[in-house]
């Protein structure tokens, strides 16, 4: 199966075999081209090519671009810094001292740390749901959420194992007790298709520089038109209906999300990050998604004569088909993840006990031959 996006359109494809896209993720050349350009043009020019009009619109074609990614309102969406940005004024305005927020103990910290500061400061209450490869994690948030929950925040996607929810059941688990819901697509958009309309969510979150394939610097962050509506804990000139008017005596924010929208940030990874989205649904998601999990499919046959097997069976519905983390009962993952590294040129994750391997559009059937004929040569006998 060849890839779905020109291997010469990723300049480290060229030395490495590399199965780590859900790490720091490459950036297509054109994406790098384009950040590069916009940051080139500001520095070399500063506001003769950016006045305070174009400033204002700079972000628009990525609000844009972001919500049909998203499947979202473009008024939902703001542009934000990172992710962990994104999480914390979600949190900051969701935390109560009587609420109770569900989280899965292994998740990305960035889901959970805002919590547990609300746990700290407020005394929220905290249910833990494990995400394990005998329980359906849907089935097992579901079966967390009581008259007590007032959040659920969750990935999509655990980033360690692969696991995958049904957020649009965990949505409406959720609403039968009034609580909200707070998805992290970190490891989602970009490798598969996302709608937050569709699956009802209040908030979603994204970071650019791993699945969407763009610099670090910026993220997406997208909400319901209530939560919109509301005042931001950290509030922002950026977050101004008309923010170079300049008005530091009278706060008017932006009528939709973008009253979420901090400062001056990192514009060139804006850029980049429009870039990447444009490629990646001109490929198209669903396509991306089928290519990984055909991939994935190769990938535990091969392995399974080797002794590894994935977290959960492929087929299982708590399985992402894009995130495979690969374990072995004889096996450690950091040193094979390591003599992967080293011997064979091979880029992989050793995550929670398992080789994490990501596929993506620009992976192919070779790469998986060659992870397969490595992993012969450096599992326990």
């Amino acid at each position: 199966m060849d890839p779905l996006i020109d291997r010469g359109e990723y300049a480290a494809l060229a030395y490495c075999t590399y199965l780590n896209q859900a790490s720091l993720g490459l950036i297509p050349r054109t994406s790098v081209e384009a950040s590069v350009r916009f940051l080139t043009d500001v520095a070399q020019h500063g506001n003769l090519r950016l006045s305070d009009q174009a400033e204002a619109r700079v972000l628009d074609g990525l609000r844009t671009a972001a919500a049909e990614l998203l499947g979202a309102p473009v008024s939902s969406v703001a542009v934000v810094g990172g992710a962990s940005e994104g999480l914390g004024q979600l949190a900051a305005l969701l935390a109560s001292a009587g609420g109770e927020v569900v989280l899965v103990p292994s998740d990305f910290p960035s889901v959970t740390y805002p919590w547990l500061a609300a746990h700290g400061r407020l005394g929220m209450g905290i249910r833990w749901v494990r995400d394990t490869p005998d329980h359906d994690l849907t089935l097992s948030l579901g079966d967390a959420i009581s008259e007590r929950t007032t959040v659920v925040c969750v990935s999509a996607v655990q980033y360690a194992t692969g696991s995958q929810i049904d957020v649009a059941a965990v949505v409406a688990r959720a609403r039968d007790v009034g609580a909200r819901v707070v998805v992290d697509v970190t490891q989602m958009a970009g490798a598969a298709p996302v709608t937050m309309t569709h699956w009802g969510v209040d908030a979603l979150v994204c970071s650019g520089y791993k699945w969407l394939s763009a610099p670090a610097g910026v993220a997406l962050l997208a909400m319901t038109e209530d939560l919109a509506a509301a005042t931001p804990v950290i509030v922002g000139w950026k977050g101004s209906a008309t923010p170079f008017d300049f008005t530091p005596q009278d706060l008017t924010l932006a009528a939709d999300a973008r009253r979420f929208e901090l400062s001056t940030m990192s514009y060139s990874a804006a850029m980049g990050l429009l870039t990447s989205i444009k490629l990646l649904t001109g490929v198209g998601l669903t396509a991306i998604s089928e290519h990984a999990s055909q991939l994935a499919a190769d990938l535990a046959e091969q392995a399974a004569p080797l002794g590894w097997a994935p977290y959960r069976a492929l087929g299982d519905r708590s399985a992402s088909g894009h995130i495979v983390s690969l374990r072995h009962p004889a096996a450690t993952a950091g040193d094979v993840q390591a003599a992967l590294a080293r011997q064979h040129n091979i880029s992989t994750s050793s995550r929670s006990g398992g080789i994490r391997v990501s596929l993506h559009a620009y992976n192919s059937s070779h790469d998986i031959r060659v992870l397969a004929q490595a992993l012969a040569s450096v599992s326990p006998p």
